[in-house]
């Protein structure tokens, strides 16, 4: 019996059949993508950092320091297993050529290291310890593809010449937003090549499990050990690693969540109708003694057989995807071990949404069993104003998602790729950037730059920004590195979330990350090593683990030596000049780069990966309101029908009917992609934010482009139409006798 009218059902109802599985597919493959990718993600990362040894506490110096001391602190803490010093030489980008491409503008501090002894190694493509021979150097990863390089090529330092014999996964570095690159080399070439760059120390640590990190790196700082440079945790290597891919997943994620709310919504109004047209055949069975249970079992059987076919077609889809979209993972940390485990999560993943769905339509076919046997065969269908209303609102709020679904990719592309998006990396909107670090003489170079620059008549704004690490202390006594920006912060002020910038010598401003660990806000006392100093304001920053101040003038006590780096921020005139200027200013042998670039080299994954998303959305959001509209304008024409047979028959000609229905349906379509638009601006700016600030990027804000989002918002508009007049077609089909012989 259920076999018979299951096929009953869908020869009679094939848009509608059609449409509840398509809706089913769609609403698992997108879920079961997103967690069948972050899955990978997290465990290739996880399986690379493993099998790398990762640290789990890595701080940065640059400078002499005393080795003894560093030994004499790994004995006098139990819960350090290893530690080591890890020897990075830092070269000039100007030096560097990676097959045909010099590194000039390259804004990663690229350096080249041996491969280390105990732990933090570096791994080929096969997650292998590469044996690295005198005169070859393998090349990160990431620059495989930026680069079209290929095994064979030569890599240039200068006069040196090395062959590039193959590619390294780096556990630390893997990421552009990371700002420095490892090339693997032979010991006697890193030797050979020290006269080309100044050597800068990682100082790492491996603990016991269960280690309190942050009470470790209080004592590492308490201890007065070298920290001439950022500290960073295993967390923040990790973050920083699946940001990047992670950003992706999440816009697939919030896809699929969009997905799945449409497709509730049109499942169930399909279910409702259903219902509603079989309420005659209900009260028959149940009239010839059928219970409820058996009733509720004959309607769910088409549904779980269209949720079966769904909910397969959508997992098979999503495993076929996730290949082609894992590609840059796979490259990047290597493949998960656990994949058998990412299936199963997979199918548990997809077989639940089927279940949630069947348990909503089962909620709709039990109002159904409330109706009496009289009701239901001598009441007919209830085709008022009420269920009109319900459905011309279900209609709007399916409208609003599609615009949901692909303004909110749009926005967060726009923004990340925007200019303005520095302001989340804790630098103003300055055109140039020029980069002084890795070197003894940085105070020398940055004043004899600033020299040039106040006679340069082609400088329109520039200022001059030194960091240097202050010792600082929490409220409960513990001692922190704090990495303080000097200089004018009012020539290219960032966004400050709260305050202003530090203007006198007594004030400091703290980036968000920076200001939670400290346990301070607005108006607070921050207690450095040589005195203390009040919050003025705290900002944005996603650079150096998302932990910075800024500070107008340090006092004397620091000297030269003890600057890490200096930042020069410049903007010109005529940005005409750019290229030609950045070329003249590269005789200082500083890294000099395009703001622009700069951002678009760091967050470039990122940004193309959040391009494809926009793409897919615009073109499911059109394909979904496409069908939507086309099936809610054929159920509002098949409840009108007979009102429409009327019509004819008093001599309504059908462009006249057609043009009536289409100003109905266009309505709530018009009406929910305006909401969508103002849910978006509102809401999805929430939502998106939420996801950055845990990096330190507070107070998101969407950077909207006009020219694409009308294009997008016409583009549902011309959608809808279609939708409408495809759907309005049926009208004709209606004949004037209907209404006086009636419709069985």
């Amino acid at each position: 019996m259920f076999e018979r009218l299951i096929k009953n059902e869908i020869k009679n109802q094939k848009l509608l059949s059609a449409s509840t599985v398509v809706f089913m597919t769609v609403s698992s493959m997108f879920i079961v993508l997103s967690i069948t990718l972050f899955s990978n993600l997290l465990g290739s990362l996880g399986n690379l950092m493993e099998r790398a040894k990762t640290p789990d506490y890595l701080q940065m110096h640059t400078g002499e320091f005393d080795e003894t001391s560093l030994d004499d602190f790994a004995k006098a803490h139990s819960e350090i297993e290893e530690w080591q010093i890890s020897r990075f030489l830092n070269l000039d980008n100007n030096t560097i050529t990676l097959g045909k491409v010099s590194l000039v503008g390259n804004t990663q501090d690229n350096g080249v290291c041996v491969q280390n002894e105990l732990f933090d190694f570096l791994l080929d493509m096969d997650n292998q310890f590469p044996t690295v021979k005198q005169g070859e150097v393998y090349v990160p990863v990431c620059y495989k593809s930026l680069y079209d390089l290929s095994v064979g090529e030569r890599m240039s330092i200068g006069n040196v010449k090395l062959e590039i014999k193959g590619f390294i996964r780096d556990s630390q570095m893997n990421s552009m937003m990371a700002s420095s690159k490892r090339f693997l080399v032979n010991e006697e070439d890193y030797h050979m090549l020290l006269d080309q760059g100044s050597e800068e120390y990682l100082i790492e640590y491996r603990l016991s499990e269960g280690a309190d990190l942050d009470a470790f790196s209080s004592s590492y700082s308490e201890a007065g050990l070298p920290a001439n440079g950022p500290a960073i945790t295993r967390g923040l290597i990790k973050l920083m690693n699946a940001l990047s891919d992670g950003i992706m997943i999440f816009v697939i994620f919030l896809v699929g969540i969009a997905i799945l709310l449409i497709s509730l919504l049109c499942i169930g109004y399909i279910a409702s109708i259903g219902v509603e047209r079989d309420k005659k055949e209900a009260g028959l069975l149940k009239a010839v003694g059928i219970n409820k249970k058996q009733i509720r079992r004959i309607y769910l059987a088409k549904y779980v057989l269209f949720s079966g076919v769904g909910g397969g077609a959508g997992f098979i889809i999503a495993l076929i995807l996730s290949n082609p979209l894992g590609k840059s993972l796979r490259e990047l940390y290597g493949g998960s071990e656990n994949e058998m485990v990412t299936l199963g999560i997979g199918l548990i993943i997809c077989i639940l949404i089927q279940l949630f769905i069947l348990l909503f339509i089962s909620r709709i076919i039990k109002k159904n069993e409330k109706v009496s046997v009289v009701e239901a065969m001598f009441r007919g269908e209830n085709k008022g104003k009420k269920s009109g209303r319900g459905q011309m609102i279900l209609l709007g709020i399916v409208a609003s998602l599609c615009a949901v679904l692909c303004l909110i990719p749009q926005n967060l592309y726009t923004t990340l790729a925007a200019p303005e998006f520095v302001s989340y990396m804790g630098i103003g909107e300055a055109d140039i950037r020029m980069d002084v670090r890795q070197r003894e003489d940085i105070e020398t170079v940055t004043r004899e730059l600033v020299s040039s620059l106040e006679k340069d008549e082609k400088v329109k704004d520039y200022v001059a920004l030194k960091t240097v690490s202050c010792p600082a202390f929490v409220k409960e006594g513990e001692q922190i590195h704090l990495l303080i920006e000097e200089g004018d912060h009012s020539v290219f002020p960032v966004s400050y979330t709260e305050g202003r910038e530090p203007l006198n010598d007594d004030e400091i401003a703290l980036s968000v990350l920076q200001a939670k660990d400290l346990e301070v806000s607005i108006g607070d006392r921050v207690f450095l090593s040589y005195g203390s100093a009040t919050v003025c304001g705290i900002y944005s920053d996603i650079t150096n683990g998302g932990k910075t101040a800024k500070m107008s003038t340090l006092p004397e006590i620091f000297d030269d030596r003890e600057i890490m780096w200096s930042v020069i921020y410049v903007s010109l005139k005529d940005m005409s000049y750019k290229e030609l200027w950045i070329n003249q200013y590269g005789s200082f042998g500083i890294d000099i780069v395009d703001i622009e670039d700069y951002v678009k080299a760091t967050y470039g994954p990122t940004i193309d990966q959040v391009a494809g998303a926009r793409t897919v959305s615009l073109s499911l959001s059109i394909v979904i309101q496409l069908v939507v509209v086309i099936l809610f304008s054929n159920l509002f024409i098949e409840k009108s029908r007979n009102g429409i047979s009327l019509k004819k028959a008093l001599g309504f000609r059908n462009q006249v009917l057609r043009k009536q229905c289409m100003k109905v349906v266009s309505i709530p379509v018009f009406t929910g992609i305006a909401l969508g638009t103002v849910a978006t601006i509102c809401l999805g700016e929430g939502i998106c934010g939420l996801a950055l600030s845990s990096l330190g990027a507070s107070g998101f804000r969407f950077v909207i482009d006009g020219i694409q989002v009308i294009f997008m918002l016409g583009s549902l508009i011309m959608t809808g139409l279609c939708g409408v007049f495809a759907g309005t077609v049926r009208i004709e089909e209606i004949t004037a006798s209907e209404c006086c012989r009636g419709k069985e």
